[in-house]
């Protein structure tokens, strides 16, 4: 089990992310970030309680990027609270029982290519929680 850490705060949790999504592009396959890609290049994760919005970009290639202004398409995107995010990545929350609750909406991704983007989903999370521990146990 995974050592649990408190959330971020609002003026961190955007450094975070942006971690958790450069983790992303290093700890999952380039094959399956390129299945990702089929379906979409740029997800965006807002984070309403916090007002923090970031950008998931990935590109037919498998490269992962992030950005937290963008003017291009945006071809999904995720909306919930930071603490639903965290507290999913820590195993006390679950996505499907937030979205029914309405306190996780996705827009964009059909229900028949869901099966592709929960490929990436566990590796979000586990990049989130590591992430997190680096963020409370900064390097040396």
């Amino acid at each position: 089990m995974t050592e649990e850490h408190s959330i971020p705060g609002p003026e961190d949790f955007t450094e975070v992310m942006r971690r958790t999504i450069q983790l992303v592009g290093t700890n999952v396959p380039r094959s399956s970030l390129q299945k990702v890609a089929e379906m979409l290049h740029t997800l965006s994760w807002e984070f309403k309680d916090y007002g923090v919005k970031i950008y998931f970009l990935v590109d037919d290639l498998g490269s992962v990027d992030c950005a937290t202004e963008w003017s291009g398409q945006v071809d999904s995107s995720i909306t919930m609270d930071a603490s639903t995010f965290h507290n999913a990545a820590y195993g006390k929350a679950n996505f499907g029982a937030a979205m029914v609750m309405g306190k996780l909406q996705v827009k964009g991704i059909s229900p028949l290519k869901l099966g592709k983007f929960n490929t990436l989903l566990k590796p979000f999370l586990s990049s989130y929680r590591q992430a997190c521990g680096e963020w409370y146990e900064p390097a040396v």
